[in-house]
């Protein structure tokens, strides 16, 4: 009796492990996604774990939407540089012009504004800033305004993530940009990196053969494909919509276009990268720098 006991006690354990062991598990993304609202990321800490089915309903991802400090400076220098346009003291402009191109040369209509204030005109002032809405920035203009479109030193970004300054390695999620941003292109040579926490800004120095008297590259990380997309969609045709075109080289999809002054730029995404090869050209019209700006574009994609 006493073995049989024994039996059926060793036949329910086993029992209860193989019920235990067939426990149906799933898989299910944790973690916090935290996006600006320029579509750069913030924060990503998501993953994909396996868990019971039943412990499934215990997890998620919260997502979330913010404008970063270093945005949040950016809108500030802009709404002041607006203000200044309208108040006609055009000095002002220009340095918090200067400020804004040096942190992002991009950044809405910063850079035309400024090449037309250093061509003696007066700029239309971007009505969408909202100086009311803005802190003034701290200030920091540069003593020596930097030649437009060239970036300068930046002052230190308001991050969660210290940045590295010029001329140092890119460090955490910025560092897997440095490809885009070349120590060599043909015709040119490389200055130290700018980095940011999702941003790279290279200038190149032309070679006396080169059709253009400035380059600057820019990399960024957006979100996911979709949001790198429509920056080139949005921000590029609305700041380069002249003779605009899309080229295919190395089977990516390029966007270009000029300013219609001087400056032409090629911009592509890279599985949620974008990058940008902006060129000033020496004398002519900008849309001659298309087959130029296009060659590096294959210098580049591997």
């Amino acid at each position: 009796m006493t073995r049989r006991l024994t039996l059926i006690t060793i036949a329910l354990l086993a029992a209860g492990v193989l019920l235990a062991g067939c426990t149906r598990m799933v898989q299910v993304d944790t973690g916090e996604r935290i996006t600006c609202t320029y579509g750069e990321v913030v924060t990503d800490t998501v993953k994909t774990i396996e868990v019971a089915a039943d412990k499934a309903a215990n997890y998620h991802v919260v997502v979330n939407t913010v404008t970063c400090e270093r945005h949040k400076r950016l809108e500030a220098l802009y709404a002041e540089a607006q203000a200044a346009i309208v108040a006609g003291d055009l000095a002002t402009a220009r340095a918090k012009l200067v400020e804004v191109v040096t942190i992002e040369p991009l950044f809405k209509n910063a850079r035309q504004q400024l090449d037309t204030i250093d061509d003696g005109g007066k700029p239309v002032a971007d009505t969408s800033a909202n100086t009311s809405a803005n802190t003034p920035a701290t200030p920091g203009s540069p003593s020596t305004p930097a030649k437009p479109g060239a970036p300068g030193t930046p002052g230190a970004p308001a991050t969660a993530t210290p940045s590295p300054g010029a001329g140092q390695e890119p460090v955490g999620p910025v560092a897997s940009l440095s490809s885009w941003v070349p120590d060599a292109l043909p015709g040119y040579t490389a200055t130290p990196i700018i980095a940011d926490v999702y941003v790279l800004t290279r200038e190149y120095l032309p070679t006396p053969s080169a059709p253009t008297y400035a380059l600057v590259a820019v990399v960024e990380q957006y979100k996911d494909a979709t949001a790198a997309k429509g920056a080139i969609k949005n921000d590029m045709s609305n700041s380069y919509p002249v003779a605009s075109t899309t080229l295919t080289i190395k089977g990516r999809s390029v966007y270009f276009g000029t300013d219609g002054k001087r400056r032409a730029i090629v911009a592509w995404n890279e599985s949620g990268v974008l990058v940008a090869i902006e060129g000033a050209v020496k004398t002519g019209s900008p849309t001659t720098l298309k087959s130029h700006l296009s060659d590096l574009v294959g210098a580049i994609v591997k």
